[in-house]
Order: structure tokens, then C-alpha cells, then sequence
């Protein structure tokens, strides 16, 4: 149950994040109904059978997309109400996390899960953590700037610009493949390096903003890092 609900949240971010472009959340935020929110839910139903590896998950995987393209609808709704609009990231993938728990859940009440492919949930976590660390992590810490205040127009490629979303994937993917060697003093060097850098910038407001999304990209990473290894230890005991 375990590996199949870490497969869910792979396919979960890979639908919302990695596949669905930003012009298609621009415009599900601008209209109440579109083609965009059909391809999305499309992409959500396939992902989650895919990556299932179990045929009798269709049923399953509809009720996540239906249920998906339901909250899609409303935070639509949200958005052209300007209601809660800072938070309905965060609460939208609540709900959408919660969604795939009840999912699994129902599924492993009436069925048993066999996976063909012998892989150990600490695999199959790590590549959540992967795919978590490239644009799921840099939409998430635009958001959290977003509802803070700290970024004021999300169109502003000046705010957060391709080439820093580039550098923190890498730097997110590079510093969780040392934590899993238990090289974490090499992740403190990374972290210390990269804030005197930042700290040579003579434009305060600006240094200041790249600091909070350096410590919001490291946390993710310790995060991640402390789960796995975290699980591990109790996986191997």
C-alpha cells in the first residue's frame, strides 16, 4: 500500500506539475470550464493507471481524476471570486494528497496489491524526491512567496527567472543525492557558499528574496532527506 500511494503521488505530481504547462493554469485560473481542464484530467486519469502497474486501478484512477477535475472546477470558481486566493495552492494539493490516500485505500480493501517489477518502496520514494525537487519544489516556493507577499506578479520573469529555476532543480537534486550518502556536511558547504554569494549583492530587497528561496529549496531537500532515510532505518530494522 505504501509503494502504490508514493506511485500516486509520483503521477499526482507529474500531471499538476512536470506535464501541465503554465499557460493552461493561467487559463483554468481566467475561466470557469476549458479544453485545458479536460487535458488535464486526461493526463491525471492516464498517469495514475500508468504508473498503478495495476489494470484493475482504472477504477480507482477515475475516481482520483473525477475527483481531481471536481477541485479543478472550484478552485477555478475561487480564483474568478478572488476568494482565499494567497492559499488555494496549499489547500488545493491538500485536498489533492488526501484524494489519492482515500484512492489506495479504497483499492487495497479490495484488492490485493502485487507489483510486477521488484521494487523497494525506498526506490520508488527516492523517485518521488526526484521528481519533487525539479518544478514541482519551484512552483511550490513561488506560491509561498506569492501568499507571503514577497513576489507580487507571478508573470514577472524578472521574479524568478528560468535560469534560477534551473540552478535550484539542480542544486535540490544534487544536495538530496548527498544526503542519501550521508554527506551532509557537503549539503552545509553548498548551502554556506551559495548565501555568501548572495550576500555580495548590494540590493538588500533582492538578496533577500534570493536567501528565503535558497533556505525554502534547502528545507525541501531536508525534508525529503530526513523522510527517507528516516523510513529507511525503520524498513531495514
Amino acid at each position: 500500500m505504501t509503494k502504490l500511494l508514493i506511485l500516486q503521488c509520483i503521477a499526482h505530481l507529474l500531471a499538476d506539475f512536470t506535464f501541465q504547462p503554465q499557460t493552461w493554469c493561467d487559463k483554468k485560473e481566467r475561466e470557469l470550464f476549458s479544453k485545458e481542464h479536460v487535458y488535464h484530467v486526461l493526463i491525471v486519469f492516464a498517469l495514475s493507471w500508468i504508473l498503478s502497474f495495476h489494470a484493475s486501478f482504472w477504477w480507482a484512477s477515475l475516481l482520483i481524476a473525477g475527483l481531481h477535475f471536481g477541485l479543478d472546477i472550484l478552485k477555478s470558481f475561487l480564483y474568478k471570486q478572488k476568494v482565499g486566493h494567497k492559499y488555494l495552492f496549499f489547500i488545493d494539493q491538500f485536498f489533492h494528497f488526501a484524494i489519492l490516500m482515500y484512492a489506495v485505500y479504497l483499492f487495497s480493501e479490495k484488492a490485493s496489491i502485487h507489483f510486477p517489477i521488484p521494487v523497494s518502496a525506498n526506490i520508488v520514494f527516492i523517485i518521488f524526491a526526484l521528481v519533487a525537487c525539479t518544478k514541482p519544489s519551484n512552483i511550490f516556493i513561488k506560491k509561498f512567496m506569492e501568499s507571503k507577499g514577497i513576489i507580487h506578479d507571478s508573470n514577472n520573469e524578472n521574479d524568478l527567472l528560468k535560469a534560477g529555476r534551473i540552478i535550484g532543480s539542480l542544486e535540490r537534486l544534487i544536495s538530496f543525492a548527498l544526503i542519501l550518502f550521508n554527506q551532509f556536511a557537503a549539503v552545509g558547504f553548498i548551502l554556506a557558499a551559495k548565501s555568501i554569494l548572495r550576500y555580495r549583492d548590494t540590493q538588500t530587497a533582492k538578496t533577500e528574496y534570493l536567501l528565503i528561496g535558497t533556505l525554502l529549496s534547502f528545507g525541501i531537500v531536508v525534508i525529503l532527506g530526513l523522510i527517507y532515510t528516516t523510513h529507511y532505518c525503520i524498513y531495514n530494522y
